[in-house]
């Protein structure tokens, strides 16, 4: 009996040193929650946080910018320690970097890249001329707004990017606008493109190309094909018309002819960081258009032509009528060079300035470049 006390006493003994070890160990766990890590993830959002929870499926970060956030595995790169001297610096926020994160990475000044925004991430971006507006309607697809600050012209935006676990990303989008209530609302427009970009959020490289097209009110009033312009006091409407059908000698169409012009549109845009807290951005775009050569073939003078006029009454005027020939004579190139900086303030605030230079040619060949100095502030909502 006194053996088998002793035996006891020692079972009790070990069981108490194994619990202490065990209790030892969960502090170990606990304490390595207070490391830093940088979690990026494979679109290259990058997080600076602590590990809250680690459940095999998902990862709990607590982070500095926007509090808790759950990352599903499937979508981490690389989860990596942060040095104790970064730590202080990030948790002083003098070394708060927000370049690798947020709905400002998805674009550059004038052009969006490819990367993937995420759901709820809608932004405003604010011009000297207008404002745009994008939501973020899922983790691939935004929906955004542009316009003038007299809302005319305006037009709808959307992207979709498609996913991937790779630095090489794809996007497909489409704008298509209208003049608004400049030239009557007959001004059409649309671009719609394709963009590859290769890098991460904080450094990339775009390229894209696409189709852009026009539909604009014109001066020129067609008939089978030949061109007329009517010159004289009051040549619009009745007039014009009453006069295209007696030198014609049919009934002649008010309607306007809408000239349809397409255009072939490229552009390379990259951004790169520069110091702490602000980025290099840059937009360049080549617009291939063709270019018409307008010929004048014949002027003729048309008497006694009878048309109404405001108070009700009519009055007979003499019009003479240019008949022109506009065939196409080679392509119009049009450069766009936009380099820029921009200065992340905050996550949800940024400021950004470009000069634009403009290259174009004249309809001649001759060419013309002029400076547009251009500012923006972005906001996310």
């Amino acid at each position: 009996m006194k053996y088998l006390k002793i035996l006891f006493v020692f079972l009790i003994g070990f069981s108490s040193s194994q619990v202490s070890g065990q209790v030892v160990d969960a502090t170990d766990q606990t304490d390595t929650t207070k490391q830093l890590y940088l979690v990026t993830k494979t679109d290259g959002v990058q997080f600076y946080g602590y590990i809250v929870s680690d459940d095999g499926r998902e990862v709990l970060l607590m982070t500095k910018s926007i509090g808790k956030i759950y990352i599903s595995k499937g979508d981490i790169a690389s989860i990596v320690k942060v040095s104790d001297t970064e730590t202080d610096k990030i948790e002083s926020g003098a070394y708060s970097d927000y370049r690798n994160e947020g709905p400002f990475t998805t674009r550059y000044y004038l052009t969006t890249n490819a990367l993937p925004i995420k759901k709820g991430e809608n932004y405003a971006m604010i011009h000297l001329y207008g404002p745009e507006v994008h939501f973020a309607v899922s983790d691939n697809l935004s929906i955004g707004v542009m316009s003038s600050w007299i809302a005319s012209p305006i037009a709808i935006a959307t992207k979709y990017s498609f996913d991937s676990k790779t630095d090489n990303h794809f996007a497909l989008g489409t704008i298509v606008g209208s003049s608004g209530f400049l030239m009557n609302g007959s001004g059409l427009g649309g671009l719609h493109f394709a963009t590859y970009t290769r890098g991460g959020r904080k450094s990339n490289l775009s390229f894209s190309g696409g189709y852009g097209w026009t539909v604009l009110g014109s001066q020129w009033r067609k008939y089978y094909g030949r061109e007329y312009q009517v010159r004289g006091e009051s040549a619009y409407n009745t007039a014009s018309k009453n006069t295209l059908t007696k030198l014609i000698g049919e009934p002649y169409s008010t309607e306007m002819k809408r000239p349809f012009t397409g255009a072939g549109v490229f552009g390379i845009s990259g951004i790169a960081p520069v110091g702490k807290k602000a980025s290099f951005i840059f937009d360049g775009m080549a617009v291939i258009a063709p270019r018409y050569q307008t010929t004048l073939v014949a002027t003729q003078l048309v008497k006694d032509i009878e048309y109404p006029i405001y108070d009700g009454t009519t009055k007979v005027g003499d019009f003479t009528v240019d008949q022109f020939e506009i065939e196409q004579s080679g392509i119009k190139p049009t450069v766009l060079i936009m380099p820029g900086m921009r200065f992340n303030q905050a996550h949800n605030k940024a400021f950004q300035v470009v000069l634009a230079g403009v290259i174009t040619t004249g309809t001649s060949g001759e060419v013309f470049t002029f400076p547009v100095p251009m500012v923006s502030w972005l906001r996310t909502f």
